[in-house]
C-alpha cells in the first residue's frame, strides 16, 4: 500500500511543504488504524507519580541561573519543588557542559532519578538542529560492558541527540553505576523535558544495558530515531504491555522497564522531526489536556495520530509553520504556554 500525503515539513526551524510517498514498508503504524483507542487516565497515584517527575524537570532548569546546589533539597533551590521537600531528598551529583543535568537521591521512596535539563543555551540548540541521521551504537555496547545482548538492524537515531549522549557518558554514568552499587535497593527513574526529554531516552538505553532496572518517564520529547529505532525500544521498554496497563486502570505506579511519554495538548515539539524525515516516536503517550483538565492515555506512536494532531493545530500556527518563521511562533504564547506547561510551568525557576 503506498499513498501520497500532503503535509508541512516542521523540522526545528527549516520547514517547507511538500508531497510525500510513505511506503509501508517503513514500520511506522498502518494509517488504516486511525480511530481514537485512547482512554482516559483513571489513576490519582500515577497522575501524582507524573506531577513529581516533572518537578524534577524543573530542578534543572535553575542550573542555568547557579540557583541550584547540592545537597538537601529543601536548600538547593528557591522553587517549590525545594522547598516543600520533607527533607530525605538531595541534589547528589551535577553536569554542566553541552548538555546538563542532575540526579537526586530520595532516601524516602528510595529512589534514584537522573535529570536532564532542555534546551537554554546555543550549543544546546545546535544539538537540536543537527537533525540527520547517525546509526545506533549505544556507547556501552562499543565499550563492550553491555551486560544485556543488543541487536537492531537498520537502527538510526537523531546525530545530535545521540552525539550528545557521549557528555553524559563521560561525565555521569559512572556515578549512576556506583549509585547503584552502592543503593541497590533503590528504584532508578530517568526524566527530562524537551531536549532534556531526548537525552533521557539515551541515556536510559544505557542504562538498561548494563543491567539496572529503570523507569523511563519524559515531558513534550522529540523523536530520537528512526522507525526501526522506535520498534527496538518498544520491544525493549514493553510499551504493548505499558498501554495495556495503563488503559485497564488497575495499577497504583508506573512499572518499572516501561518508558512513559507524556505530551501537552497543542504542544508542537513533540511532533518533530516528522515522519516524513523518517523519524518516528517511541514509548507509550499520556497526554495532558489543559482545557479539561484531564490526562488521556494514547498509546502507541502512529502515524495516523500525528496527522490528526497536525490537522488540529490553528491555521494560523500552520501559516507560520510553512513559511518557516520559527523564531515569530517560539514568540506566541499559546504555542510556547502548551510546551512550558506540563502540570507546572516547568522552565522557570522561581517560586510562582
Amino acid at each position: 500500500m503506498r499513498f501520497a500525503l500532503f503535509i508541512s515539513f516542521l523540522l526545528f526551524g527549516a520547514v517547507k511543504a511538500a508531497y510525500i510517498d510513505v511506503d509501508e514498508n517503513l514500520n511506522i503504524t498502518e494509517l488504516s488504524v486511525c480511530s481514537d483507542s485512547s482512554s482516559v487516565l483513571n489513576f490519582p497515584s500515577i497522575k501524582e507519580e507524573l506531577i513529581q517527575f516533572v518537578e524534577y524537570c524543573s530542578l534543572a532548569y535553575c542550573m542555568p541561573k547557579n540557583k541550584i546546589t547540592d545537597g538537601n533539597l529543601v536548600d538547593a533551590c528557591p522553587i517549590s519543588s525545594c522547598t516543600d521537600s520533607t527533607g530525605n531528598k538531595k541534589i547528589v551529583y551535577q553536569f554542566k557542559g553541552d548538555i546538563s543535568g542532575l540526579i537526586v537521591q530520595d532516601d524516602t521512596n528510595k529512589q534514584i532519578i537522573l535529570v536532564f535539563k532542555g534546551t537554554t543555551s546555543d550549543r544546546e540548540w545546535e544539538i537540536d538542529f543537527d537533525t540527520s541521521h547517525k546509526k545506533y551504537v549505544p556507547y556501552t555496547v562499543s565499550q563492550g560492558i553491555n551486560t544485556m545482548d543488543f541487536t537492531c538492524g537498520g537502527c538510526q537515531v537523531h546525530t545530535g541527540f545521540y552525539d550528545a549522549t557521549s557528555i553524559f557518558m563521560n561525565e555521569a554514568f559512572q556515578y549512576m553505576q556506583e549509585l547503584h552499587n552502592e543503593y541497590p535497593s533503590y528504584s532508578i527513574f530517568v526524566t527530562g523535558h524537551s531536549l532534556g526529554a531526548a537525552l533521557a531516552v539515551l541515556a536510559a538505553n544505557e542504562l538498561r544495558l548494563v543491567g539496572m532496572d529503570v523507569t523511563l518517564v519524559n515531558y513534550a520529547g522529540p523523536k530520537v530515531g528512526n522507525p526501526s529505532f522506535a520498534e527496538w525500544m518498544n520491544d525493549l521498554w514493553s510499551i504493548s504491555y505499558l498501554t495495556d496497563f495503563l488503559k485497564a486502570g488497575k495499577g497504583s505506579q508506573l512499572p518499572t522497564n516501561t518508558f512513559t511519554r507524556v505530551t501537552s495538548k497543542g504542544d508542537i515539539v513533540p511532533l518533530v522531526p516528522l515522519a516524513a524525515m523518517n523519524f518516528a516516536h517511541s514509548g507509550s503517550e499520556i497526554q495532558i489536556n489543559r482545557e479539561t483538565n484531564s490526562l488521556k492515555v494514547r498509546g502507541q506512536w502512529s502515524l495516523c495520530k500525528e496527522t490528526s494532531d497536525l490537522e488540529s493545530i490553528s491555521k494560523i500556527t500552520l501559516a507560520y509553520i510553512t513559511s518557516g518563521n520559527w523564531q515569530y511562533l517560539t514568540s506566541k504564547s499559546e504555542i510556547t504556554e502548551a510546551h512550558v506547561n506540563y502540570f507546572m510551568r516547568v522552565t522557570e525557576c522561581s517560586s510562582a
